[in-house]
């Protein structure tokens, strides 16, 4: 399967900001935070072979990911989830990852300055 790593659900996005309102910002610190983590946590996983570490840490970047719009990291971070738990199941290797976790990382750059932006936007309000 193809992924765009630019997609964002701008609708979602707005959504999420509207409701949050001055806690906007906030939120977006914690997401890049928390996002960071998660995906350096999968790449050590990855690379120590630890299935249970690249999932448990794919489910939660989905899941927040997803919550505020960024469809293209939560998408990627689903199938790395799945592949890892797939590698659980069955004791296979997680090397069919390797691809889907470097377009995770360019998915997540490319959003980082197009969330800091709305950062910018919503203190201009």
């Amino acid at each position: 399967m193809g992924y765009d790593v630019d997609v964002i659900d701008l609708d979602m996005l707005k959504q999420v900001q509207t409701l949050l309102k001055e806690r906007w910002p906030e939120l977006v610190d914690g997401y890049l935070e928390s996002a960071t983590t998660y995906i350096d946590n999968i790449k050590n996983g990855l690379v120590d072979g630890d299935a249970h570490v690249v999932s448990s840490n794919a489910h939660p970047l989905k899941s927040s990911s997803s919550g505020i719009g960024i469809v293209s990291v939560g998408e990627i971070a689903g199938a790395i989830e799945d592949g890892a738990k797939g590698a659980i199941e069955n004791g296979a290797d997680m090397s069919h990852l390797d691809d889907l976790v470097l377009l995770l990382d360019d998915a997540f750059q490319r959003a980082v300055p197009r969330l800091r932006a709305t950062v910018g936007e919503c203190a201009s309000v």
